[in-house]
């Protein structure tokens, strides 16, 4: 059952995205007065400015996640044994109870992976993945742990 609803939702919208994609043949198909009144919508200088506006657009909103995870971030719970993590290209040091340094690889892919080379590990937080917020307000940390799953950790911008 729920497959079926699943497969109806998705040819739905599917439907509804080409439709919309479809537009400019049915102007095309009633004749070349409905096509003339179509033209002037269509003009490059009425295309130009939408591709530029959403450029900068995404440009802007990369801006502010512009830093990546440059910068000191804080826990968002109170358990963390991390009080500041702070990261530095791929250098990263951490204060709190667990204060060392470590290193960051793959930083500029989507999912780079933080280890820490404590003096003292902490065998629930040595290694693990980085999920930014898209927004770059925002970072959780994946901890490598048992099957089930590792600590997490969530931080914010300082």
């Amino acid at each position: 059952m729920r497959k079926a609803l699943l497969a109806a939702a998705l040819m739905s919208s599917t439907a509804v995205l080409l439709a919309g994609c479809g537009g400019g043949s049915s102007s095309d198909a009633s004749g070349g007065s409905a096509k003339a009144t179509a033209e002037p919508s269509r003009s490059p200088a009425a295309e130009a400015p939408a591709t530029p506006s959403d450029s900068p657009a995404a440009g802007a909103a990369d801006s502010s996640a512009g830093k990546g995870l440059d910068g000191t971030w804080r826990p968002i719970n109170d358990d963390s044994p991390i009080a500041t993590l702070t990261v530095t290209g791929t250098k990263v040091t951490t204060t709190g109870k667990l204060a060392c340094p470590g290193t960051i690889t793959g930083a500029g892919t989507k999912k780079p992976v933080l280890t820490l080379a404590c003096q003292k590990p902490d065998p629930e937080r040595t290694r693990g993945t980085l999920e930014r917020k898209p927004d770059g307000s925002a970072v959780v940390i994946n901890w490598e742990g048992p099957a089930w799953g590792g600590m997490i950790d969530s931080l914010k911008r300082a």
